[in-house]
């Protein structure tokens, strides 16, 4: 695939992923990811600098492999975290994406987010940037890291996958 491909199938993957979790397409949603996948939102410890390990440090959030992400989406699911019901409507933005390198199996994106969500007849919004891995599954992309750097890091009630 030439470079403008890999961008065009690498985005369709960030807009698809969007997608899945504002329809709350949770088992579309995990099929998105490969089984030793991660999601690391990791905290800030200065205005300007993150953590940089979060098997030593506290993150925002951190999921290692598919099974803790199905896991994180049956609790929500099944009314087992409280903070979940009801599940808030969101609206994810996905844009400003760069391919920032690649190989014939692998490549990794870069690009700024934004999620609106309703939820207890309150509105608000998280926002930031994401760094995705993908790698070459068949003739699809799945993701195999998610890094996400949340910009407005005051969490005035919850976070959740579903609003990052």
């Amino acid at each position: 695939m030439n470079r403008a491909d890999l961008l065009a199938a690498g985005s369709e993957l960030l807009f698809r992923e969007g997608y899945c979790l504002d329809r709350q397409q949770w088992q579309d949603w995990l099929a998105l990811f490969t089984e030793d996948c991660e999601l690391w939102a990791p905290s800030w410890v200065g205005e300007h600098q993150q953590i940089s390990d979060p098997q030593t440090e506290i993150s925002l959030l951190y999921l290692a492999g598919r099974p803790r992400l199905q896991e994180r989406v049956e609790r929500a699911v099944s009314g087992a975290s409280p903070a979940s019901v009801p599940l808030p409507r969101t609206c994810h933005h996905v844009g400003n994406i760069l391919l920032l390198e690649h190989d014939a199996a692998s490549m990794t994106l870069h690009s700024a987010w934004r999620v609106d969500y309703f939820h207890q007849k309150k509105s608000g919004a998280f926002f930031g940037h994401y760094e995705h891995r993908l790698v070459a599954d068949g003739d699809t992309w799945r993701i195999a890291r998610k890094r996400i750097t949340l910009m407005n890091d005051f969490i005035p009630t919850v976070m959740d996958v579903y609003h990052i």
